[in-house]
């Protein structure tokens, strides 16, 4: 079998060689077809042997989350696995495919859909409620028949995951010690799912429509995550290469770890602070690996994720503390609950939205819910006697709503002191500025928070009018853009001319190319993916500080994005 190779977006650095392990979450698109007479018997064995792999499948599932879980909460997946062995539903199945002659997938469709037309009749709630079980069960069967995987869970070893695409939750959940990467065939560089898999060093490689369809279950493949390639079924002769290439990368990254207990300072005596994005204590165990200078954002929302409940305090408390004192003294910058966008709760009742990234997220559900905002920023201030605590608000697009949520946190306090619950008085607060009105703002903002942080992923979204997420349009995002650019200076301006800090915390901080210029702009914090830390203080230790502001200057004057671009990748 000769190799095929496709070309994607690079989304996260680092090689992967392995197995495909095809993963799909939706509902199947169901290809009917009829069968001929002699071929019922082979049809019936090939349903009842994707049935027994469903089965396996179910109890696998049902067995982990006894494992994880309370017992009234993994009862759902004992209903499951009765639901599949359903002898009526059974039955059914077998009777559409010998006597209408339909192929299995058309024959389990049909079936499911009978039981739950019948479900949606009944007046039970407790039945109609059930639903969205009889059709889980029914993807398991059809994507039993397409050889595909309905969980994430149990991953064999050295898996490379193929799928559509993968939400940060189920990003976040993956048993990472078994995983060799991820394809996605839809995706941008700078979703949440591709910051994740930064975050976590997970290869990545994104937006390569159509590959799903050719690659088999089980393929051996190899995943370039420097250069966004993919190479199916290689040859001996590339995997080989491929091996020696994996471990001179491990090696490079090993060598950059001499630089971990020294300063990233420039050559001309400018101290940077480079600090970690983080969503999770996996990722909170790499910053440590690397050393970095504190935690410039703490995503909390993918906390959530993985519990039902957005108002216990006391479970975030905990993790709050836990961070908060293996950081310490080094600054933790904790942003506000960001839910919304590509960012959903499955358990939160958000409203369908046309374009949810310009809707109902940040700051503006916290202020609608201030139930939920609450119980967070106790947790955090009840928290913050253990470290150095900086809280960020996410969306802030005026004063009038910087001014509620301090007006709601300054309750809070008062909450806790009549309370005697002891905390931090001046722990810090600040704001994103991801949205341009705020950026065009910053002089007014700046007279009335501690400190800015620069969210460039939305920012440039916001300011360019480009959805990070749509694979069509790409191309079209950019950080190189001047009118980006110009924000940011304008910003970093604004803050040095009031005495606040000013830190960069979205994938930009990252980039090689842009770190000049933001020492150039005076920023002397980036936050960045734990995985980035070592490269970006190798480059700020070979830079001079008055060379940094010379190229800072230069690029300001430029007119396009590509412009600039040239100019960084060339001077």
């Amino acid at each position: 079998m000769s190799c095929k190779v496709y070309q994607g977006i690079p989304v996260s650095k680092g090689i992967g060689i392995g197995k495909v392990y095809k993963y799909s979450r939706e509902k199947k698109i169901v290809n009917a077809a009829t069968i001929a007479s002699d071929n019922i018997e082979a049809e019936l064995q090939r349903y009842c042997q994707a049935k027994e792999r469903a089965n396996k499948r179910l109890k696998e599932i049902r067995d982990r989350a006894a494992q994880e879980l309370e017992a009234a909460e993994t009862k759902i997946f004992d209903a499951h696995v009765h639901m599949l062995n359903d002898p009526v539903l059974d039955q059914e199945i077998k009777g559409l495919i010998i006597n209408h002659k339909m192929n299995s997938e058309a024959a389990v469709n049909q079936a499911i859909d009978v039981v739950i037309e019948k479900f949606n009749r009944l007046e039970n709630n407790f039945f109609r409620e059930r639903i969205k079980d009889i059709q889980d069960v029914g993807n398991h069967l059809l994507s039993a028949l397409n050889g595909e995987n309905t969980s994430l869970h149990d991953l064999p070893a050295a898996s490379i995951i193929l799928a559509d695409d993968l939400t940060p939750s189920e990003t976040a959940l993956l048993d990472k010690d078994k995983l060799g990467g991820f394809i996605l065939s839809h995706g941008g560089e700078t979703s949440h799912t591709a910051i994740m898999a930064k975050s976590l060093t997970i290869p990545a490689v994104v937006n390569i429509e159509g590959i799903l369809e050719e690659v088999s279950q089980g393929d051996t493949i190899i995943l370039d995550g420097i250069v966004g390639k993919i190479y199916l079924n290689p040859s001996v002769e590339l995997l080989n290469k491929y091996r020696e290439r994996l471990a001179n990368y491990k090696k490079r990254q090993d060598d950059l770890l001499v630089l971990k207990d020294k300063a990233a300072v420039t050559i001309d005596g400018f101290k940077v602070q480079l600090a970690a994005n983080i969503a999770s204590e996996q990722e909170l165990e790499k910053a440590l690996e690397v050393n970095g200078d504190g935690i410039g954002l703490f995503r909390t929302e993918f906390l959530y994720m993985n519990n039902d409940d957005l108002k216990n305090e006391e479970r975030q408390y905990n993790v709050y503390r836990k961070v908060l004192t293996a950081m310490a003294p080094k600054p933790v910058v904790v942003r506000a609950l960001d839910i919304g966008g590509d960012k959903d709760l499955p358990y939160f009742d958000s409203p369908d939205e046309i374009n949810p990234f310009l809707g109902w997220r940040g700051i503006r559900i916290l202020l609608d819910r201030q139930d939920i905002f609450r119980s967070q920023l106790r947790a955090l201030l009840r928290a913050s006697t253990c470290g150095n605590l900086k809280i960020i608000f996410p969306m802030i697009s005026s004063l009038e709503q910087l001014r509620k949520t301090k007006d709601l946190f300054a309750g809070v306090k008062s909450e806790l002191e009549l309370a005697g619950i002891a905390y931090n008085p001046n722990v810090e607060t600040g704001i994103m500025i991801e949205v341009p009105a705020t950026a065009v703002l910053a002089e007014l903002f700046a007279a009335e928070v501690d400190f800015f942080s620069i969210g460039t992923n939305d920012l440039v979204q916001y300011t360019l009018a480009v959805d990070r997420n749509n694979s069509k349009i790409a191309n079209l995002y950019s950080p190189y853009h001047p009118a980006v650019l110009k924000l940011i200076d304008q910003v970093a301006r604004a803050a040095k001319r009031n005495g606040i800090g000013v830190e960069i915390c979205g994938e930009a901080a990252a980039d090689p190319l842009l770190t000049p210029v933001f020492l150039g702009m005076g920023i002397r914090v980036l936050s960045m993916n734990p995985g980035s830390i070592l490269e970006i203080k190798r480059d700020v230790r070979r830079l001079k500080q008055h060379n940094a502001e010379e190229k800072a200057a230069r690029v300001l004057e430029f007119k396009t994005e590509k412009e600039i671009e040239d100019y960084l990748k060339n001077s």
